[in-house]
């Protein structure tokens, strides 16, 4: 191999000599760093200037007039950059109650920022997705454009009835969610997606609605689990655990509603909305996360899944029978370790209360607790793993609020799924379960869109099976399907 000729060797970075050609054989060009604020004398003959000052070499040895100009010596100024109007902190305190259909926030606050934070935040969230480019990507329905995510902003603002989740959880998001959602995508997309779901299930005649959650939907779920997966530890705790809570419900919307027409064995059982749920136990899990979130936004949240419930004033009799027949079945023994005890140690004080929206943390943060053993046994459809699960449906609808409707669908796939087990005591305890009120009376036209679809699975599952002597419909007539 031929040597490359040194014509004028220099030092690379540890002092090698550096060849004039490259590896093609070519000469490399001559570099030298350009001269901006050499003399004039030096820029009209086209060479290099030192620079030195009053009189530059070149000058010197030619006996050259050297002047430099004026306006070189003078420097620029750098702009001062004109910051944009901070977000206000809206009053902590959330919402007091929800009486008469709407309140806004308590100890005289707003329930919404000033016009001209509101007119600032929808600026800041229409360069966020442009700069994205969303919903501008190839495939994106033209239905919904980048414009009509103002709409969705004012409306996580302007609807003051409880909607996602309780009093502390909606106050959060409403007051630091976009402060949060600006500098995280997953937490942007899961709030809008949020909003449009919300707008589709109050107009489900607008079709964008219905777009725009699936769009924003499945962005967020993109970029939430690349946060998860490949960088955890650099990631924001407050707005994750935001993004968790908000992706929790989307998921258990979407996922039964999909499979609602389908039985429980195909779906390898009820766990595809489940698993979108451990995304707060990883979080819980990381300490430089948890650290975070013990001084964040998010704290007042983080004390509602760690609240617990206390016993209630008077035992209710329908729900203690079933928990007694479930430590029964399960064989619940204290001293041994088994894939139950500790979740129908969870269970219990669920069962035993009435849902609110005070309590619905805990109703989710059950869900986000159970274990890989546990999740495991509901994917091989394990009998006594859904008896479980199957109570969680039943409670979980008394909360009346848009999105907790749809554990009917769950509830009744798995109905069926055990009705064929030739067990008296699953029997006995399905009778039992299906006597606990799935939904209370309420007024026709507030009956959300995914009852629907509910009450035909309901229908058709009564065709196909009965519990014992009773049937789903018998044990719950307020359930009738419209006709």
């Amino acid at each position: 191999m031929i040597n490359w000729v040194q014509e004028k060797p220099g030092s690379g970075p540890q002092g090698q000599a550096v060849s004039l050609y490259n590896e093609t054989g070519a000469r490399r060009r001559r570099t030298h760093q350009k001269s901006k604020k050499g003399c004039i004398s030096c820029k009209q003959r086209r060479v290099k200037c030192d620079e030195l000052r009053p009189a530059c070499g070149q000058c010197t040895e030619k006996k050259w007039a050297c002047e430099f100009p004026e306006q070189e010596v003078t420097q620029k100024k750098p702009k001062t950059p004109v910051p944009p109007p901070a977000l206000v902190r809206y009053p902590s305190t959330p919402p007091t109650s929800v009486s008469g259909g709407s309140t806004g926030w308590s100890a005289g606050g707003s329930a919404s920022p000033p016009i001209e934070t509101r007119e600032w935040l929808h600026a800041q969230v229409l360069s966020s997705l442009a700069r994205i480019n969303v919903p501008n990507r190839l495939g994106d329905s033209p239905i919904y454009q980048q414009s009509d995510a103002v709409e969705l902003v004012d409306h996580i603002f302007d609807y003051s009835d409880l909607w996602i989740g309780s009093h502390v959880s909606q106050g959060v998001i409403q007051t630091h969610g976009f402060d949060m959602a600006l500098d995280a995508e997953y937490l942007l997309h899961a709030m809008l997606a949020c909003a449009a779901k919300h707008l589709s299930y109050l107009h489900p005649d607008v079709k964008k609605y219905e777009v725009a959650a699936t769009l924003h939907y499945t962005r967020s779920l993109q970029a939430y689990s690349a946060q998860l997966c490949y960088d955890l530890e650099r990631g924001n705790a407050n707005a994750m655990l935001a993004t968790s809570g908000l992706l929790a419900k989307l998921t258990f919307i979407n996922t039964p509603t999909m499979c609602a027409n389908r039985p429980l064995a195909a779906d390898n059982g009820p766990t595809a909305w489940i698993r979108s749920m451990q995304g707060v136990k990883t979080i819980m899990s990381t300490p430089r996360l948890r650290a975070q979130l013990e001084g964040g936004f998010m704290r007042p949240i983080l004390e509602k899944y760690r609240e617990a419930i206390p016993a209630p004033a008077e035992t209710p009799l329908l729900e203690a029978r079933i928990v007694e027949a479930m430590k029964r079945l399960c064989e619940v023994h204290s001293e041994l370790a088994d894939p139950y005890t500790a979740v129908l140690g969870r269970l219990e004080p669920l069962m035993l209360h009435h849902p609110t929206h005070t309590n619905v943390e805990s109703y989710m943060s059950f869900i986000s607790g159970l274990d890989s053993t546990f999740i495991e046994l509901l994917e091989r459809n394990e009998t006594r793993a859904l008896l479980i699960l199957l109570c969680w449906c039943a409670k979980l609808p008394l909360i009346k609020q848009w999105w907790t409707s749809v554990a009917r669908i769950e509830f009744l796939r798995i109905s069926v799924h055990l009705s064929t087990v030739n067990d008296p005591l699953v029997q006995e305890l399905l009778g039992l379960i299906a006597m606990c009120e799935l939904q209370p009376d309420r007024p026709v036209d507030s009956r959300p869109a995914v009852d629907v679809t509910a009450e035909h699975v309901l229908l058709s599952a009564t065709r196909q099976s009965t519990l014992g002597s009773t049937t789903i419909l018998e044990a719950h007539p307020n359930l009738q399907p419209d006709h």
